[in-house]
C-alpha cells in the first residue's frame, strides 16, 4: 500500500478536476499495466456513464494519469507505470489543464 499527501497548493498540478475543498478527500489510486490501458479503461468507464474527473494525460512524474469518479463521488485513478523518459520538471497546471474537461454523463 502507498499513501502520499499533497498540499491543496500543489493538487491542482495533477486534478484538474479538483473542486478545492479540503480535508476528507482521497484518490484511490490503480496502478494498470501499460500507458494505453489508462486510455481504454478511462474510454470504458466514462463510456459505461461513470463520470470522468481527469482526462488521460501525461503526467510530470513520467505516468499515464486519469481519474473517474465512482457513483458515489469518490475519485478512483488509473496510473500507468512511470517511464523516466517522460519525467519533466517543473510541472505547470497546464499540463492537466489542457487535455481536460469535465464532461457530465447523464445515465
Amino acid at each position: 500500500m502507498l499513501i502520499e499527501w499533497d498540499s491543496v497548493e500543489f493538487v491542482p498540478q495533477w486534478d484538474s478536476g479538483w473542486n478545492g475543498t479540503t480535508g476528507g478527500s482521497a484518490v484511490l489510486g490503480f496502478s494498470v499495466p501499460t500507458r494505453e490501458a489508462v486510455d481504454q479503461i478511462y474510454t470504458e468507464l466514462t463510456s459505461a456513464g461513470y463520470e470522468g474527473h481527469q482526462q488521460p494525460y501525461d503526467a510530470f512524474w513520467g505516468a499515464r494519469y486519469a481519474i473517474v469518479d465512482d457513483p458515489d463521488g469518490n475519485s478512483v485513478a488509473l496510473m500507468s507505470p512511470e517511464d523516466p523518459e517522460r519525467k519533466f520538471w517543473p510541472p505547470t497546471q497546464t499540463a492537466a489543464r489542457v487535455l481536460t474537461s469535465r464532461p457530465t454523463h447523464v445515465a
